[in-house]
């Protein structure tokens, strides 16, 4: 089995700066970041350098909707046209920052998280999403960057919820450039069939992207997940993307994170113990094949 490349998130750090966060994290031994999706913060010439100092890649851009401002909703299935057009238009951005920085993919959600409400109905907001990411899918296209649909579990957003409501989606918008993702932690609340069978279910060409945390959203090893069989499902699908965490310390929250409210030591004692226990899996895994 090829050796997964595996990165983590790095909205988990908060404001931290981006200079901090890649001393960190090469520090504990990982192949690079996933850089969340605020295009405005970043020069890419500056992130490209940083990087490749301290010898890491980005795997792909992780879109925020909402964003961290108030009132920056970021919703592409908006009944406004014109907060539509400024959702399309953020994503655009994001496939720049992609490009600039060299990276594959563009995370997106056709609605709003932490939010599960619709604007409307399920039906009329899904309708208005795929307009909205038709075009977005077009101009991934021109530019060569992959943009993933990622499921996040029915308590948290109220569209796409399971792999297959993500693939039926895109299918629907039929543009080779939008594929989908999935997050183990979502995975194990939405997919009945289990992590590694939706995984094989998608296959190759759909399942581009992986976020990773255990049952408990902490760490893999943390919890109760089978990562030998899940990483063994990723090498059956040849899968041709990245890993990348995103774990919350035991009592944090997504929130905690985002505000940057989870201490250094705390966080990277869990970074660590993650990657330590998937590199571990992959040889076993390795090993008995």
């Amino acid at each position: 089995m090829k050796r997964l490349g595996i990165y983590v998130n790095s909205w988990i750090f908060g404001d931290t700066k981006l200079e901090d966060i890649a001393k960190r994290v090469a520090k504990i031994g990982f192949d690079g970041i996933e850089l969340v999706g605020e295009p405005s913060k970043y020069n890419p010439s500056y992130v490209n350098k940083l990087l490749s100092d301290s010898n890491l890649k980005v795997c792909s851009i992780c879109g925020m909707f909402p964003g961290p401002e108030e009132g920056d909703l970021r919703a592409l299935s908006h009944p406004e046209k014109k907060e539509r057009e400024k959702a399309v238009e953020y994503v655009y951005r994001c496939i720049d920052l992609a490009k600039g920085v060299g990276t594959r993919s563009v995370l997106i959600v056709p609605s709003l998280v932490g939010i599960p409400q619709y604007f409307e109905s399920k039906d009329v907001d899904l309708k208005r999403a795929m307009e909205s990411i038709a075009r977005a899918s077009e101009y991934a296209e021109r530019n060569e960057i992959l943009l993933t649909i990622e499921p996040i579990n029915r308590y948290e957003v109220g569209l796409i919820n399971s792999v297959e409501e993500a693939i039926n989606f895109a299918k629907e918008v039929n543009n080779s450039y939008l594929r989908v993702m999935g997050d183990t932690f979502h995975m194990q609340i939405e997919e009945r069939t289990g992590i590694p069978n939706t995984i094989r279910k998608a296959g190759k060409f759909w399942y581009q992207h992986t976020h990773i945390a255990d049952n408990t959203r902490q760490a893999p090893g943390r919890g109760t997940m089978d990562w030998k069989e899940i990483l063994r499902a990723l090498h059956d699908i040849d899968y041709e993307g990245n890993i990348s965490l995103e774990p919350l310390p035991k009592g944090a929250s997504p929130y905690d994170a985002r505000k940057g409210k989870i201490p250094a030591e705390i966080l990277d004692k869990e970074l660590l113990f993650g990657l330590r226990y998937l590199r571990m899996q992959e040889d076993a895994l390795n090993g008995s094949e």
